[in-house]
């Protein structure tokens, strides 16, 4: 071979290599890679996404599987009492309606003591009154989460001595993002990662939440819920921040 004919084949094994990582480095991402995000783990005790785990027939959905690996699923039997899935809601993703009659039981209670709460979702309810969140079932204590006359947020735990706690947030009919956090000595609320109000007491046990979307079998929750996370623990501030924009991100609040 002459030296000219041994340059060309050098420099077709050059781009022959060159085109090889070229491919490489533009491969496709697995959907898993791009729509999975890093959720803290330590700690959390209920984790119910409405693009994941809703087991639905004709639109009703009879269970909403936790993704925390607790177990703690929302079933109803009764399809009068189911609330509905409704596609493409919220920044394309879909969310769980509760239309004033619907709920879902809690397979196991979630039980914190001291807590973080994340709810993407927005209250209904067109009147004055109250839109039930979380709240108890069969004979458990009467502790609720639940949207007041369309501005503020209310807390309440008849089981641990938890005070009727209402924070005022802002347009709770519009999507957003509600967090709540309790250490043990302090709740602080906040509305789209931007605290709306602190409150001080010390509780006498764990804040027993049972239901979703209601208050026993008589009271309900007029409200879209995109994405429940209950922590049984006062996460550090810059957890909590990071959470709510991932969480801000994912649904375009």
């Amino acid at each position: 071979m002459t030296k000219k004919l041994q340059v060309l084949a050098v420099f077709a094994v050059l781009l022959g290599g060159c085109a090889k990582q070229s491919v490489k480095a533009t491969s496709p991402i697995e959907p898993s890679e791009k729509t999975q995000p890093s959720v803290p783990m330590n700690g959390l005790e209920l984790w119910l996404r409405s693009d994941l785990g809703v087991v639905a027939s004709e639109g009703r959905i009879s269970r909403w599987k936790d993704q925390s690996g607790h177990g703690r699923d929302g079933i109803m039997d009764s399809a009068p009492r189911q609330p509905a899935l409704v596609a493409s809601t919220l920044n394309s993703l879909p969310v769980v309606r509760f239309a004033g009659a619907q709920s879902l039981y809690l397979k196991a209670p979630v039980q914190p003591e001291a807590f973080t709460l994340f709810v993407v979702g927005k209250n209904n309810e067109s009147e004055d009154t109250f839109s039930m969140i979380l709240g108890p079932a069969s004979n458990h204590p009467n502790n609720q989460l639940r949207w007041e006359s369309g501005s503020e947020v209310l807390a309440v735990g008849t089981g641990n001595d938890l005070p009727v706690v209402r924070t005022h947030v802002g347009n709770t009919r519009a999507y957003h993002l509600l967090t709540a956090r309790y250490d043990g000595r302090k709740l602080d609320i906040h509305m789209n990662g931007q605290l709306a109000g602190s409150h001080a007491f010390r509780t006498s046990g764990p804040w027993l939440l049972s239901q979703v979307g209601a208050y026993f079998s008589e009271s309900y929750g007029k409200a879209d819920l995109a994405e429940v996370r209950v922590y049984s623990q006062a996460i550090p501030a810059d957890e909590r921040a990071a959470v709510e924009a991932e969480l801000k991100n994912r649904y375009g609040l």
